[in-house]
């Protein structure tokens, strides 16, 4: 149904604008097929434009368009053997732009590369630190439907979705750049695993499917962390981690520490035994028992005796 406005003065000088309803069919009004078409950028592209009654139409772009048509028709065709416009906006008309459709078409182009680095390269890294993760995604079209994705994948082949970030979508059609960054702060369990990322474009159902992905490079992961010392029951060894637990003890027992211990044990022992056993036989021999007998002088034969102020004393 189209409308025409017609302007009309009246005796005030002010114009005022109404619409009359001409009574137009809807078969007047266009229909585009496919409606959206997702093409990548240098690839080829059509679509048809009909009328339930025959008008006289043709095609408005960039790329590939169809002048008015000299006989009424039912369809007109438009297509392009190269998509190279980023802007490009095919839109069918009717005879003085009566009913006009538009295509909506969105060309996409692959990133050049995709790369993860380090945003300052950690030398060495240490377990706890945080690290800014940097993936950048080159030469990308349309940057709005881009999705990257940080993984982490452990040495025994795990993968881990670490975040997944997207940026804000907007008009730009022309291949840009994205750079996208994550803070990352390893642990001891990290060492030895990888870091990469990956970027999508979601272009929605009537893009290709699965939508393309692009992996980047991979970062391998060395953390600096401090040991863990245990002491297995029974065992002389200490069991020290480094990349995993480890359970057991050493092959191998230095004996000379404890050979050196119980010499000094043996040796002070026969110290305090010989000074005990000095000290007893000193002891006994200062403060023993003696015989009045062998107090008093030898007696002999050829003594004389005299008896000297009630004493006997003797003379040789």
């Amino acid at each position: 149904m189209v409308l025409f406005g017609l302007n009309n003065k009246i005796n005030n000088n002010r114009t005022i604008k109404f619409s009359l309803d001409l009574g137009l069919p809807d078969a007047e009004c266009l229909v585009v097929s496919p409606a959206r078409l997702v093409v990548k950028h240098g690839d080829p592209a059509s679509s048809n434009c009909s009328s339930d009654t025959p008008v006289e139409m043709g095609w408005e772009a960039t790329q590939g368009g169809v002048g008015l048509t000299d006989n009424k028709v039912k369809f007109l065709r438009w297509r392009v053997d190269s998509v190279t416009d980023w802007k490009i906006k095919p839109t069918c008309f009717t005879e003085g732009g009566q009913c006009q459709k538009q295509l909506n078409i969105t060309v996409y182009k692959l990133p050049d590369r995709v790369s993860i680095s380090y945003r300052k390269y950690p030398d060495p890294m240490v377990e706890g630190d945080q690290y800014l993760l940097q993936c950048l995604v080159q030469n990308i079209a349309p940057i709005g439907r881009l999705r990257v994705t940080f993984y982490k994948v452990s040495a025994t082949g795990e993968q881990t979705e670490l975040d997944t970030q997207h940026k804000s979508k907007d008009n730009i059609n022309t291949p840009q750049n994205g750079t996208f960054t994550l803070d990352f702060t390893p642990g001891r369990d990290d060492d030895g695993a990888q870091l990469l990322c990956s970027a999508m474009l979601d272009l929605g159902p009537e893009g290709p499917q699965p939508p393309p992905v692009m992996d980047s490079n991979r970062l391998n992961i060395n953390v600096h962390y401090k040991p863990q010392i245990t002491m297995s029951p029974g065992c002389f060894s200490m069991s020290i981690t480094e990349g995993g637990p480890f359970i057991g003890c050493s092959a191998k027992v230095d004996y000379l520490p404890i050979f050196a211990g119980l010499a000094a044990a043996v040796v002070v022992i026969l110290l305090v035994i010989s000074c005990f056993t000095y000290s007893s036989y000193y002891k006994h021999r200062r403060m023993g028992h003696y015989q009045l007998k062998d107090m008093l002088p030898r007696r002999h034969k050829n003594k004389h005796v005299v008896h000297h102020n009630g004493m006997d004393q003797s003379f040789m």
